[in-house]
């Protein structure tokens, strides 16, 4: 039986006689599908919204295949006689499920599921036949696995994805959804849809959206019953005309007429608008065909006028799909309910036919919501097309629009050229700009104005761009004065400077041009057309200040602003290139002929061509731009690093295996350059001079500075600004890898210097990168070492051992220098600040701490140091010999200083604990021996630290030193000055004795209640006088009596005297005579 149904089932319609369209699209997409019988993408996703016929063409696709109906043709179709086809309909339920069902397995996991599907394709291909697996309505089963994470229906599409995307194998796997995979993943987490993301990637998708035209040829083959009679050849024709010339819709003569005759008794327009709002309100084709079996009451089946024309389109759409058009997620919602309030309005008006006004009313909502934006719809337009469609009176319709514009329910909007309803506002546009133009400024300037106004986009030179890697960036600039012209800099490469100010004059301008870089000049000959738009648009901002309390006044001057400001934009940038009687072009004191976008780029190119001829040709988008990213910035640090350390490795030490950003860039900057190349004779990388002749100017540019840098230093901050500019004009991001490249590969041939610190003797990472930050702190100088004494020079090699180098003499003469630097950095500041050094060694000391420059530090500083003034100028070996012998005896000294600090402390220890030995293991175990009998809990704070010092397991002689030192003074020694040498000794001398004598009296064995004494008294003869004594807690009561009158007749003794006695006492008991 002949199929007519809106809806179409795969299972339920496989019977029937198939009514099928062949549209362009769906012939696209069969070709596509029956194209890859021998490529290994055979898994299909065809998406399309609701209604836009996919079922159906997978219903045709299946015909075809079986050859029952032919409604599609391909020559690189597959030789199979014919196909099998497995069928599925989607549902809310597993996916595993359906397949084991339809497959008739009772039971099975995913791999009897492909089991199943192999062995069906076997005995398919037995029989010459291929295999067609089709899923319609797929999107239901994602939803029941997004919802039930269904992790095993899953892995089951991803199975069969892969066993269809088989060369080998003749066979198509094809789903229909409703919109993309990963649309049903929204309720998953991040790892869940990055797994349907992967299955994603395995199936092709095809879109299914069949595009207006071809949904009215679907209806103009269902129309075919309806026939344009002779009576209305004349207004079809001249309707047709209208609406070409309108622009409303897309109108071609060759295709269009024929097809809008068979759309009958729709119109051109009304058929559109009608396909327009099915697609947006409905379901496409699905609700267009329900539109065409209509017979209800606004059908176009039970219609019988003219013309089914846009006011019965109205009628259809509210009494069909009014819940979609009332609905608040409907976008033109506003729209559609000021038309409703436009109906209701226009009953009030009298003296009009209101048939003919609801018509109207009806075509004007249609005709804003669905049809282009900037076709003409004014009163003229409608009053033709209701007079055309209808049997209303052209004369009448007029007089009606004029009245519903009086009654303030329409107007005709400039900003969109087409009429629209008016609610809310009472206000005249026209009238009330008339009426503010004596109160707005006529006097103001042109150019402040625009550039308020007018937002001028950046133009990319795109020739220069694309075949010399460069992106060229040219921004327009509106010059008020001709002093103010300037040349771009940053990201910016030229200007084109706008001249809108006639007071400027023509010649002015054209000696202004000459050789003033990359800047084009335009003279405005349309200023007072630009001149009126930009009064209208004062006058509308001061009426929307006026009417702020209004809302629908606001929005309505608003939408005035902004049509005015697009005309304003267009005289401004669209105008520019209108002939030269308007607009004069000038570039370098000539005048140049741009009369298109494509002619200004063209002059762009040769501008940059002109002004930046020395700049490289560098394709890398990575690198050559302004600004890097933190991408990018981290690949150059690794980049650098690799220049550093691997110049005589292949490709920089880069893995064959991994192609990260670093590579790339080393590949286009210095490999592909001829800048790293191999020697063959040495079979070894090493770096050179490009081979590429592009880069060869700026190659010489910096070799040429460095050479400049002879006499006296240089700035880096200056080889930057050069190659900032013109005839270079480099991006920012490039210079930051050209720069520190070149100066890594010439870094023999200048030293570096830091405007506070001085001399940098090596180029390391960390330094390039602090040169990378700010390039003004640091400067270099390069040096003619040709007239050098070789024999001062070879002196000083053989000093600090230095061998020479393939790089020549500069190369030796900046590393001795280096060496020098290198060894007064690392000494302590006790050594570099000790005066107790001979004088020729705290002269050299001083000289090396204050020398700046390498040339003159060896050849006068250091010499002038040591007494030898004019060595640098004297031939005699007996004056070098005799130099070599005291720089080096001074050196020695000098780094001998904090040793011998060392030696007179060690000296202090030995003579204390009168050891035996001066050998450090050896002296050490006497002293420990020495103090073994030392109770540490005894001791007080400052001697248990230094105690704990004497007797660590340290086993490095200066580290232990240094930390029985450091205790006594309380400090480090190697910050230690001169005048704090007394007091270490003194303290050390303390510390020792003191724990000698803690020593004997905590060797003396004690009970609870006794405790030993030591004394030590000195006579007036100098004879010092040593006892110990016991003292005991415990008292005899003849001792407690004797004791307490002893202390009764000292109290009444002042303090001296009791001294005295006391001390009589004792010098008595001791039988010395210490007193008298």
């Amino acid at each position: 039986m002949q199929y007519s149904n809106i809806s179409t089932n795969i299972l339920r319609d496989e019977s029937k006689d198939l009514n099928y369209v062949v549209t362009p699209n769906a012939i696209q997409i069969y070709e596509r599908i029956v194209g890859s019988t021998s490529k290994s993408n055979k898994s299909y996703t065809l998406i399309g919204n609701y209604g836009t016929g996919k079922s159906t063409f997978l219903w045709a696709f299946e015909k075809n295949l079986l050859k029952e109906k032919i409604f599609f043709s391909y020559s690189n179709e597959s030789k199979s006689h014919s196909y099998d086809f497995i069928k599925i309909v989607g549902d809310n339920s597993s996916l595993t499920d359906s397949l084991l069902k339809v497959l008739k397995l009772k039971m099975g996991s995913s791999k009897d599921i492909i089991d199943e599907l192999e062995k069906r394709r076997n005995t398919a291909a037995k029989k010459n036949k291929g295999l067609v697996i089709i899923i319609d309505e797929f999107g239901k089963f994602l939803e029941f696995i997004g919802k039930n994470k269904q992790n095993n229906d899953l892995y089951l599409l991803q199975l069969i994805s892969e066993w269809a995307n088989d060369d080998s194998k003749n066979v198509f796997f094809i789903i229909s959804l409703h919109q993309s995979f990963i649309s049903y993943s929204v309720s998953l987490d991040i790892s869940e849809k990055q797994e349907w993301e992967k299955i994603k990637g395995r199936f092709v998708e095809l879109l299914f959206n069949e595009p207006v035209e071809q949904l009215l040829y679907f209806a103009s083959k269902r129309l075919e019953h309806f026939e344009l009679t002779k009576k209305y050849e004349d207004s079809f024709n001249l309707l047709n005309k209208a609406i070409k010339n309108s622009n409303l819709i897309n109108f071609n003569e060759a295709s269009t007429t024929e097809l809008a005759k068979s759309l009958y008794p729709l119109d051109w327009l009304s058929a559109n608008i009608l396909v327009n709002a099915l697609q947006r309100y409905g379901q496409n084709e699905r609700s267009l065909f329900t539109f065409l079996n209509d017979n209800t009451k606004f059908s176009i089946n039970s219609f019988n006028g003219k013309f089914y024309s846009i006011s019965n389109v109205f009628d259809y759409l509210v009494n069909t799909l009014g819940s979609e058009i009332y609905s608040f997620n409907n976008p033109h919602r506003s729209q559609w309910q000021t038309c409703f309030r436009a109906l209701e309005r226009s009953e009030l008006i009298v003296d009009v036919d209101y048939k003919l006004v609801t018509e109207l009313i009806k075509t004007i909502c249609l005709v804003n919501i669905f049809t282009k934006a900037g076709g003409l719809f004014d009163k003229k337009f409608i009053s033709k097309y209701v007079h055309y469609t209808s049997e209303f009176d052209g004369e009448l319709i007029e007089k009606t629009v004029d009245k519903l514009d009086k009654a303030g329910i329409l107007r005709f909007y400039k900003h969109s050229n087409k009429i629209n309803f008016l609610e809310g506002t009472d206000i005249d546009i026209e009238q009330e700009l008339a009426d503010v133009t004596k109160e707005i400024n006529h006097d103001f300037s042109v150019t402040d104005a625009i550039s308020d106004l007018v937002d001028f986009p950046v133009i990319l030179v795109k020739k220069d761009s694309f075949e010399k890697g460069t992106p060229r960036f040219f921004e327009f600039k509106i010059l008020t004065d001709l002093s103010s012209i300037s040349k771009a800099e940053g990201a910016l490469d030229g200007y084109i400077n706008l001249i809108f100010d006639s007071n400027i004059k023509e010649k002015d301008i054209k000696a202004a041009s000459n050789n003033s870089g990359s800047n084009l000049y335009v003279i405005y000959k349309n200023s007072k057309e630009i001149h009126n738009e930009i009064f209208t648009v004062n006058k509308l901002k001061f009426l929307i200040n006026k009417h702020k309390e209004d809302r629908n006044a606001i929005n309505l001057l608003k939408k005035e602003e902004e049509f005015h400001l697009q005309q304003l934009e267009k005289f401004v940038l669209d105008n520019l290139f209108i002939s030269n009687d308007q607009n004069i072009w000038f570039y370098n004191g000539k005048v140049e002929f741009i009369k298109s976008k494509r002619a200004l780029n063209e002059t762009l190119s040769k501008i940059c061509d002109l002004e930046f001829k020395n700049a490289p040709h560098y394709k890398n988008e990575l690198v050559n731009k302004e600004f890097l990213s933190p991408q990018i910035s981290t690949a150059r640090k690794s980049f650098l690093r690799h220049l550093l350390k691997n110049e005589s490795v292949e490709n920089l030490g880069f893995p064959n295996d991994k192609f990260p950003p670093e590579k790339s860039i080393y590949i286009t900057l210095v490999k592909d350059t001829g800048i790293h190349r191999k020697d063959d004779k040495l079979n070894h990388f090493y770096f050179s001079s490009p081979t590429d002749k592009t880069f060869k100017p700026l190659w010489d540019e910096c070799d040429a500075f460095i050479k400049s840098a002879n006499s006296s230093r240089r700035n880096l901050g200056e080889l930057y600004e050069i190659l900032s500019k013109a005839p270079y004009k480099l991006k920012k991001g490039f210079t930051e890898f050209w720069v520190p490249l070149f100066l890594i590969i010439n870094k023999e041939d200048f030293a570096l210097f830091h405007e506070v610190n001085g001399f940098i003797p090596y180029l390391t990472e960390d330094v390039l990168d602090l040169i990378h930050k700010t390039p003004t702190n640091y400067s270099i100088k390069s040096y003619d070492v040709s007239g050098l004494k070789v024999n001062l020079l070879e002196s000083y090699k053989e000093l600090v051992q230095v061998g020479d180098n393939e790089l020549g003499t500069k190369s030796t003469f900046l590393s001795i220098f280096g060496n020098f630097l290198r060894f007064f950095r690392g000494l302590n500041e006790y050594t570099i600040n000790t005066k107790r050094l001979s004088p020729k060694a705290i002269s050299l000391r001083e000289a090396i701490k204050t020398a700046k420059d390498p040339e003159d530090a060896l050849f006068n500083q250091f010499p002038n140091a040591l007494g030898f003034h004019s060595i640098s100028i004297n031939d005699d070996e007996e004056i070098l010999k005799s130099y070599t012998y005291h720089i080096q005896d001074a050196i020695r000294e000098i780094r001998s200083a904090y040793d011998a600090l060392l030696d007179r402390i060690e000296e202090k220890i030995i003579l204390s604990f009168y050891c035996e030995t001066t050998d450090f293991e050896s002296y050490k175990l006497e002293i420990q021996g020495r103090l073994k009998s030392i109770n540490l809990s005894l001791l007080g704070t400052e001697q248990s630290i230094f105690y704990k010092r004497l007797i660590s397991p340290l086993d490095d002689r200066a580290s232990w030193l240094k930390s029985v030192a450091d205790a006594a003074l309380g400090k480090s020694i190697d910050k230690m000055i001169d005048e704090e040498e007394v007091l270490l000794v003194t303290n050390l001398e303390e510390y020792l004795l003191g724990l000698i004598k803690a020593s004997d009296l905590h060797e003396f064995s004690l009970t609870d209640n006794t405790k030993m004494v030591s004394i030590q008294l000195f006579g007036s003869t100098g004879t010092i006088f040593n006892d110990k004594i016991i003292i005991s807690n415990e008292y005899n009561k003849e001792f407690e009596s004797i004791r307490m009158q002893l202390k009764e007749k000292l109290v009444t003794l002042d303090v001296h005297k009791r001294k005295q006695l006391l001390m009589e006492l004792l010098s008595t008991e001791m039988n010395e005579n210490l007193v008298l």
